[in-house]
């Protein structure tokens, strides 16, 4: 059964944990020989929490997540998973790869922001003048790789127009519960935030004006946004009522028929648009990932 729409449930509060915080966990991904509701998984992540999602630009079998305690990386798709970094409060809440770069990983989070410019081998902190490194949004332009974007809690919206060292505030109009941001391209940039009250949002002039962007969701919270960079127009919303799809730049949304109840994390690949990864939590410590090669309309191993 999906869990009820518009009121607290258990799952909610889960989901909210899950955004929010995290505990130290031992990493052991493994996979599930096991069918899902609808579709086979993937894979399970044993983790605490379920972040953030990143495909190579150049290849679509090479992904990355984040989760509270660092940094993992599959080279088959999302079957197998390796740690790349296993560290206490090492929180990679987003993950975005540079498409002109691809070997250089931005990585944001809890009281952390940091870069590797070499594919995940070893990290750096980014010098940066943000009034606090707690972020719950990050995203980099499809278009120009200096171009970022952060949700800072507390201080509202900053754009960085120099891969992340100078920072300028563009708007305070963002709820704090803020979990996702993604960009689309376009000049002015059009932007998407996810939030777990206000569902989906939108902003046409780069982040500095946001307006709700629910028809089809109605009062769904939403953990998770993916863009597809072929085509700006097609738009992923992870919910805990499983994973929609807008095909006309978040005018209006459609479920899938994704397999998970919910779904906290969704990316799509550069490489190939039509892969889209997505993780549905299914309970502490079981992320179960999910992988569709057709935009989302079926899903397999």
């Amino acid at each position: 059964a999906q869990p009820p729409k518009g009121r607290p449930s258990s799952l909610g509060l889960f989901l909210v944990g899950v955004g929010l915080a995290g505990v130290l966990a031992l990493v052991l991904p493994r996979l599930l020989a096991q069918t899902g509701a609808g579709g086979p998984v993937l894979a399970v992540l044993e983790t605490a929490d379920f972040h953030a999602l990143a495909f190579s630009p150049e290849n679509p079998r090479v992904v990355f997540f984040g989760h509270h305690n660092g940094v993992m990386r599959s080279d088959d798709g999302g079957r197998t998973w390796q740690p790349v970094v296993s560290r206490p409060n090492f929180d990679a809440m987003a993950l975005a790869i540079s498409p002109a770069n691809p070997r250089r990983i931005y990585l944001a989070g809890h009281n952390i922001f940091m870069a590797s410019p070499d594919g995940g081998a070893t990290w750096e902190p980014v010098r940066h003048n943000l009034p606090y490194d707690d972020i719950h949004g990050f995203a980099l332009s499809p278009q120009d790789p200096n171009r970022l974007y952060a949700f800072v809690i507390g201080h509202g919206l900053f754009i960085s127009a120099d891969g992340g060292s100078t920072w300028t505030r563009l708007s305070t109009a963002l709820p704090q519960d803020v979990m996702s941001l993604a960009a689309a391209g376009g000049e002015p940039e059009v932007l998407f935030a996810g939030s777990m009250a206000s569902g989906v949002l939108k902003s046409i002039d780069g982040g500095r004006t946001w307006q709700p962007s629910n028809n089809g969701l109605g009062s769904l919270r939403v953990m998770g946004l993916g863009v597809n960079p072929a085509d700006r127009q097609v738009v992923y919303a992870g919910t805990e009522d499983g994973l929609y799809r807008s095909e006309d730049g978040g005018a209006s949304w459609r479920r899938l028929p994704f397999p998970g109840r919910n779904a906290v994390v969704v990316t799509v690949s550069p490489a190939d648009p039509k892969v889209v990864l997505a993780i549905e939590a299914a309970g502490p410590r079981q992320g179960r990932v999910y992988r569709s090669q057709d935009g989302g309309l079926s899903w397999g191993g």
